[in-house]
Formats: C-alpha cells, sequence, structure tokens
C-alpha cells in the first residue's frame, strides 16, 4: 500500500513521462499474469480513513465488521505489519494485529525523509522465513509531500525538462511552483517504481517455485499536481484526489483472470474483499459481489464530494 499516488502520473497507464519503466518491463514478461486495474478509485482523500476502509471492507464501524489481518490470523497466516510511515493512529488500528511489525521511520509528518528503499531487506526477510502462510503488508511513503523528500537526492531526471508535459501545464495556466512540483512529484514516482517492483520481483523469486503466491499493489488516495487546478498537494475537492493506481499479480498456480477484469472500475474501500480472494479466504458474510477478481462483481458507483464524469476513465 502506497500513499498518494496518481495513476495519471504513471507510464504504466499512459502518461507521456517515463516514471514506471520497471513496472512496464514486468508487465511485457509477465502478460496477463500482471493485471493493471484501469479505473480504480479511492473513496477517501486522506491516508487514516483510507486504510480503515481497505482493511475493514467499507463497513462502517457500527456494523462491526471484520478485520483483514485478523481474518488472516485466524485462517492459520503469519502475518507482517512493515512501514516507512509513522502514524500511532495506523499502529494501533492495524498494525498492532500483525505477529511482526517493523517500523523504519520515526519521523512524524511530512518532514520524514527515510527512503521506501529502506523496507526492502524487512520485505527479503519476512519471504525467506519458513512460515507456510504468509501475509506482508508493506506500508510505503509513496510520493506523500514534501514530495522532494520520496527520492535521493540528485535522482530527479524531469528537473527543468522542457518536454511535453511541461508545456501542457504551462499552457493550461499551472504557475511556475506546480510545474516543479509536478518534476519532482514525477521524480518521487520513478523513485518509487523502483521499490514497487523490487517488491514484486522478490515475490516471484523467494519461495518454491510450484507454490501459490500473488501481490497486490494499490494507494491509499491520489493527489493533485497541477492536473485539474492550479494546486500541489492532497485533494478532496478534485478528482485527482481520489485517481489511484491497483495492479495484481498472482503466479500460475493460480487461475486465468477472467475476460474484461481490467477494466472494471474498482473503488479502495472494497479492497478487502479482493485482498480476502487472493489469500483463498472464505468465510460467513463474505461479499463476493464486491471482489474486484469474481464472477458475480457488482459495481456500485461510490458518493465522492467532487464531481467525477466517469468512473471508467
Amino acid at each position: 500500500i502506497t500513499d498518494s499516488i496518481n495513476r495519471d502520473n504513471m507510464a504504466l497507464y499512459g502518461y507521456r513521462r517515463a516514471t514506471t519503466p520497471r513496472l512496464l518491463a514486468h508487465k511485457a514478461q509477465l502478460g496477463d499474469q500482471m493485471l493493471v486495474l484501469r479505473n480504480a478509485w479511492s473513496v477517501d482523500a486522506s491516508t487514516v480513513p483510507s486504510l480503515r476502509n481497505m482493511f475493514n471492507f467499507g463497513l462502517r464501524p457500527e456494523q462491526e465488521p471484520q478485520h483483514v489481518l485478523a481474518l488472516a490470523r485466524a485462517a492459520g497466516y503469519k502475518v507482517w505489519w512493515m512501514s516507512n510511515h509513522d502514524d500511532v493512529a495506523i499502529e494501533q488500528q492495524h498494525a498492532r494485529l500483525a505477529d511482526v511489525v517493523d517500523i523504519v521511520n520515526r519521523t512524524p509528518g511530512r518532514a520524514g525523509a527515510s527512503l521506501d528503499g529502506e523496507l526492502l531487506d524487512c520485505v527479503q526477510e519476512a519471504l525467506e522465513d519458513p512460515a507456510e502462510r504468509k501475509l506482508i503488508v508493506v506500508h510505503l511513503m509513496g510520493a506523500h509531500p514534501h514530495y522532494g523528500l520520496r527520492f535521493p537526492a540528485g535522482a530527479n531526471p524531469f528537473d527543468d525538462q522542457v518536454d511535453d508535459v511541461e508545456a501542457g501545464l504551462e499552457k493550461s495556466g499551472r504557475s511556475a511552483w506546480v510545474r516543479r512540483f509536478r518534476q519532482e512529484y514525477d521524480a518521487a514516482l520513478l523513485y518509487h517504481d523502483f521499490v514497487v517492483s523490487e517488491t514484486l520481483q522478490l515475490v516471484r523469486t523467494i519461495g518454491r517455485a510450484d507454490g501459490y503466491r500473488a501481490w497486490m499493489y494499490l494507494s491509499d488516495h491520489g493527489q493533485e499536481v497541477g492536473h485539474g487546478s492550479n494546486h500541489a498537494g492532497h485533494s478532496p475537492s478534485t478528482a485527482s484526489g481520489y485517481r489511484i493506481p491497483t495492479v495484481i499479480w498472482r503466479n500460475s498456480a493460480a487461475e486465468p483472470y477472467r475476460a474484461g477484469t481490467g477494466d472494471r472500475p474498482f473503488r479502495a474501500d472494497w479492497a478487502g474483499w479482493t485482498m480476502a480472494d487472493l489469500l483463498n479466504i472464505r468465510w460467513t458474510g463474505d461479499a463476493t459481489d464486491r471482489n474486484a477478481l469474481g464472477e458475480g462483481y457488482r459495481w456500485v458507483a461510490p458518493v465522492l464530494p467532487v464531481k467525477v464524469s466517469s468512473f471508467e476513465d
């Protein structure tokens, strides 16, 4: 799970800057095993409510929802929570339910400069653990503001680059500071592409070759960086605050995806139902019509505080 990633800035989704070369390489190699959900949306524009919805199946507290991590442990999974965030609410609501907790960043708020790559050793160690069933939750900073802290110093190939993206922003009347933030944001996505792709590569290569394994990647919410307004940052008032990437990979031990699954609109608050499917967990109250991989999936558009022309774009 990553933070503040807008799919509109990912070359994997058609963006004109080369922000996701490694994920594109995985897609070229894996073909239909790697499912890119083209129309994924968050229903929250900030992290804490988004994660609560993801892990509680989008249900309200009075509905007494199950928690994905609790279900996994009841089903015999050893659960890891590893994070580059320092957030007490997230630790209390989610991380405390895991068997193993690794927090590599203890600087709260936007000033934390710990890079997400610090978690890769933790991911490898968890994958090499002898437990038969494992659920590993990796919570990344992604492109959370400040963007310039989310990639290594000097690693911004888009700095002062006059390209089609820059020209388009200027034509749309975006200010110099928004255009500069877009350059930093895209550099953050390029580094993020490295980290996310490394987690996928580790999942693909560590462990029994004939064993089932799955990997899911999504963002808690989007980000406005001059897409719909002259603004950079969290944005509950524009569609860019809710447009997220979602990618799923399962190895050859899993059944193929149904035709057209990648074009289905997807809600992050329903992600728990899809996670449960990837974990092969079934229980009383399982709502299969909210599982984006299921045959009986039934889309219901969320009510957002901003008008969205279409959830299928």
